[in-house]
């Protein structure tokens, strides 16, 4: 997963997000708006032939940080709480809810 833009500073959000989703985060670059627009006007002139020629600038210009999910975390035991509210809520219901 990637996050850009101003949230990309915000290593907590990063990292609980890896956390929440159990992927690893690329956060960065910063200043993704404006590149994107950069590059996107070095297509239309011709100064770069392919998205793939702009992605290419991209990855030898930025260095994104990566932040890794932590197993064990807050969030595996609120999935698991979550799942055990869930079954309690069907079991409730009489069945799977569908009908």
């Amino acid at each position: 997963m990637r996050i850009v833009g101003g949230g990309s500073l915000n290593a907590l959000l990063c990292q609980l997000t890896a956390d929440a989703t159990g992927l690893p985060v690329w956060a960065g670059p910063t200043e993704a708006s404006e590149v994107g627009n950069l590059l996107v006007q070095a297509m239309a002139l011709g100064e770069l032939g392919s998205l793939r020629d702009a992605r290419a600038v991209v990855a030898e210009s930025f260095s994104p940080v990566l932040y890794e999910p932590r197993p064990g975390g807050p969030w595996d035991q609120a999935y698991l709480r979550f799942g055990r509210l869930s079954q309690g809520a069907r079991a409730r219901r009489g069945g799977d809810g569908a009908g």
